[in-house]
């Protein structure tokens, strides 16, 4: 199948970024006018047309009024962008995926490449409109986020994207991390050349501590390295803290989001009130590890914070060197907060 080089104007059009995108789609949403629905790792997250609260919008109005999508990279963290490219009503054109999996999971109307570009400009008024419904929702959201009592795991994410400098290096771990993120940070500035990456699929949570590690030790240039993950994906992967004789240590702040268990799981279907009897040993996998305790074993600082300011505190107060920020949130009231962030409308 050719790749279509021109895109004619007219279908109402949105590009998605998937991970390992690079600047592509953000270009090609800039030239076509376009909104840029785009994951945090997919590289393109940055300019005007990158839009923060996107998947809120797909089973709304305009959501529902789309024509044509263009994809790039892997799309994976959201059901409304799955059932998005799932829809037999929308073209959907995607350009070739890199490695060895290359073969898009959605159906696929045409192929574009990085070359590719539209027509012409498209109608503004189409693109203002997901700009104006995008700024609606981000305030409804943060006034909500506000208003909850205690550290919510958004606010954790919303912080540490705001702590990465232009230049930066950021490491995420899998699960609601890297989806709290993606509904948080806002679009970069195109040429900070921050780095983000994430451990991600059904083995994601493996070896995400070392991940981040290696990350770090393999861009030294970076003006600051993070890493954001859950207490289980941190459990699962602490002997990563434990650096051998003259090995070397990176500076990496690492803010672990602790809710006690597995808080993906309470917005899935097994989260679901029926299943409640069974949820928290299946499911939920209480830990009531100290995590303080776990890295005074490993002589690794540790901080713990419970709101937005302490944590705010913590991460413009580096120590050097490998540093842990437990960030303390409740899982009780996730799935709850969850539909309630989903009944945003603009």
């Amino acid at each position: 199948m050719a790749a279509v080089n021109v895109l004619p104007a007219g279908p109402r059009t949105v590009v998605v970024a998937g991970d390992d995108s690079g600047p592509p789609p953000r270009i090609l949403a800039q030239d076509g006018g376009w909104p840029l629905l785009a994951e945090p790792t997919s590289g393109a997250r940055t300019g005007d047309h990158a839009l923060r609260c996107y998947r809120l919008l797909l089973d709304g109005e305009l959501g529902r009024s789309i024509e044509r999508v263009v994809v790039f990279g892997r799309p994976t963290l959201s059901r409304p962008v799955t059932r998005l490219l799932s829809r037999p009503d929308v073209e959907v054109l995607a350009a070739p995926a890199r490695g060895a999996w290359s073969t898009p999971p959605f159906p696929v109307d045409g192929t574009v490449d990085r070359d590719t570009r539209p027509e012409a400009r498209d109608d503004t008024g189409w693109f203002e409109a997901w700009v104006e419904a995008d700024r609606s929702v981000g305030r409804q959201l943060d006034r909500l986020l506000h208003e909850e009592p205690g550290l919510t795991p958004h606010e954790v994410a919303g912080a540490v994207g705001r702590a990465v400098p232009p230049g930066g290096l950021f490491v995420v771990g899998p699960s609601s991390p890297i989806r709290d993120l993606d509904l948080m940070v806002r679009g970069y500035a195109v040429g900070d050349r921050r780095k983000l990456i994430a451990n991600r699929g059904l083995s994601g949570i493996d070896g995400v501590v070392s991940t981040a590690i290696g990350a770090a030790l393999g861009r030294p240039h970076s003006t600051r390295s993070l890493a954001l993950m859950g207490d289980v994906t941190f459990l699962h992967d602490t002997n990563g803290l434990v650096l051998g004789p003259g090995e070397p240590e990176p500076d990496l702040t690492i803010v672990v989001v602790n809710d006690d268990g597995g808080s993906i799981f309470t917005m899935l279907e097994q989260g679901a009130p029926e299943h409640a009897q069974q949820f928290e040993r299946l499911f939920g996998t209480p830990h009531g590890v100290d995590l303080a305790q776990l890295c005074a074993a490993t002589r690794t600082p540790h901080w713990r914070v419970g709101s937005v300011a302490e944590l705010e505190h913590a991460l413009g107060s580096p120590n050097g060197g490998i540093e842990v920020v437990e960030a303390v949130v409740r899982r009780d009231n996730r799935r709850e907060l969850d539909e309630r962030i989903r009944r945003l409308v603009p």
